[in-house]
């Protein structure tokens, strides 16, 4: 008896499942389209510079190193402020990086990429950093900043050569 209350449970459950309407189906959400910045790698190697403190506009990551702030300006370089009255931070220097989106530090040496390549500064003066080294294609290409589409004339097969991704621009 028993079994048969399960059978005519189970039967009655599929039937109901059955019986629902059909849902339309929800229109996909469209991949937004970028174009990748590129630079030529002469020119990105020639671009690295300190220069005089300016404007946050696009801001990414915060790395702090007593008294100073690093702010990532998102593929532009790094904002070098000088925290030690909170209450009134002093911008000291605008380090130009084409296509930086991370830094680290250890010690007074920043490690900070720069399109595909990794950069090393030394930091003791950070009114005046100074670039160590520059190794060449050490991370993967910069990504795209979300999921999204690059159509076929801005495909890494159709660019120049000697081109270095810095930067994306949604189309």
């Amino acid at each position: 008896m028993r079994r048969r209350y399960s059978l005519l449970l189970a039967v009655s459950l599929l039937m109901s499942l059955s019986a629902c309407p059909m849902v339309d189906p929800i229109d996909p959400v469209p991949l937004p389209s970028y174009r990748p910045q590129l630079m030529a790698r002469s020119q990105l190697e020639q671009a690295v510079a300190v220069l005089p403190p300016r404007e946050l506009h696009n801001t990414g990551k915060i790395y702090f190193r007593d008294p100073y702030l690093l702010i990532n300006e998102q593929y532009e370089g790094l904002h070098i402020i000088n925290n030690q009255d909170p209450t009134h931070p002093q911008p000291v220097a605008f380090l130009r990086i084409p296509g930086n989106v991370d830094v680290a530090m250890q010690g007074s040496i920043l490690y900070a990429d720069s399109g595909s390549d990794l950069l090393t500064f030394d930091m003791r003066d950070m009114a005046h950093p100074s670039l160590l080294n520059r190794l060449r294609e050490a991370v993967p290409e910069l990504p795209m900043p979300q999921n999204g589409l690059v159509p076929p004339q801005y495909q890494a097969a159709n660019r120049p050569a000697d081109a270095v991704v810095i930067g994306w621009h949604k189309l």
